[in-house]
């Protein structure tokens, strides 16, 4: 790679991938990271291919061919008719909160469930369903949530 390598040794674009996909910059975090699946070249985090993972095998001192090629695929879940489009209920599950209504309510209350911030793909369409779906005012800024 050409990039400018920072003081731990990851191109600032590495850093910025991992920092996204809440992976801490430690060798051994980054090594079970790779071995649960939570880094897939294509897949997740978003933009992190072939030459990325490259970089950070080599970094990890990782062999990639002692990796598992297939990982258990999260989509494939019984998809729950609880009154959340598909897209809405993965996004939920990706970000790693509770599909219940109190648990979205908690982290809408906590800022983690943001238009265009946070998570990847959750946007103003989506916000607006699961604030419905949770039984909250989706013009609500988090701080105000908390004062109902």
């Amino acid at each position: 790679m050409n990039s400018k390598l920072l003081a731990n040794g990851l191109s600032k674009r590495t850093n910025n991938l991992l920092f996204k996909a809440d992976i801490a910059i430690e060798k051994s975090a980054i090594v079970q990271a790779l071995k649960a699946g939570k880094l897939q070249v294509y897949r997740w985090p978003p933009n992190y291919g072939k030459y990325t993972h490259k970089e950070v095998c080599q970094w990890a001192e990782v062999d990639p061919t002692s990796l598992p090629q297939t990982w258990p695929d999260p989509d494939k879940e019984i998809f729950p008719d609880i009154g959340l489009s598909f897209r809405a209920w993965r996004t939920l599950k990706r970000a790693g909160i509770p599909v219940t209504k109190t648990a979205v309510r908690d982290a809408l209350e906590a800022g983690q469930l943001w238009p265009y911030k946070r998570p990847g793909n959750y946007g103003k369409i989506t916000h607006q369903e699961v604030c419905r779906w949770a039984g909250i005012n989706p013009k609500l800024r988090p701080k105000k949530l908390k004062t109902q």
